[in-house]
């Protein structure tokens, strides 16, 4: 009796360890991987607006094939938030701007009053983009809520993008 129990349960260890997916031969140790994603700001004078980003591991195209083997991600240098479109005649002044985990509003980050196209990519930005990328590695996806409030009316569109260059592990 004792030997049929043994051989039972052997038979469904191999079992349950043939059915695992298992690493492709091809998987690389580390990759890097990239996506952008904006929102256009247009608002009306005075008035506080709140948008939503989000980032998926599918935007980082280059790890298509790897998605469901990513183990990390690190948030590269090269990463960065940005604002453009402002055109020299156009008044734009964008005060309390503030990107927030939707998941977790505690984690967030004031960026500076915005008048002008800009690029912010220093050490607070980076971190707060390893977070979003942490999320969307343990998850699957990360929503950043954008908030802002405008003292002028922004008829012409404005761009507001996030970058994320991330080195994936495996």
């Amino acid at each position: 009796m004792k030997r049929f129990l043994s051989i039972g349960v052997m038979l469904s260890l191999i079992v349950a360890f043939s059915s695992c997916s298992s690493k492709p031969d091809d998987l690389p140790v580390s990759q890097n991987a990239s996506a952008t994603k904006s929102t256009s700001i247009i608002a009306a004078a005075g008035n506080t607006t709140s948008s939503e980003i989000t980032f998926k591991l599918s935007d980082f195209s280059a790890l298509s094939q790897y998605e469901k083997w990513v183990e990390s991600g690190l948030v590269q240098t090269t990463s960065v938030i940005s604002v453009g479109g402002i055109t020299s005649g156009q008044v734009v002044e964008l005060t309390n701007v503030k990107l927030s985990l939707k998941s977790n509003t505690k984690t967030s980050l004031d960026l500076p009053m915005i008048t002008a196209n800009a690029s912010f990519k220093e050490l607070p930005q980076l971190n707060f983009l390893q977070k979003v990328l942490d999320e969307v590695v343990k998850k699957g996806a990360s929503t950043v809520v954008l908030s802002y409030k405008t003292t002028n009316d922004i008829k012409m569109s404005v761009t507001f993008s996030m970058k994320i260059d991330g080195k994936f592990s495996f």
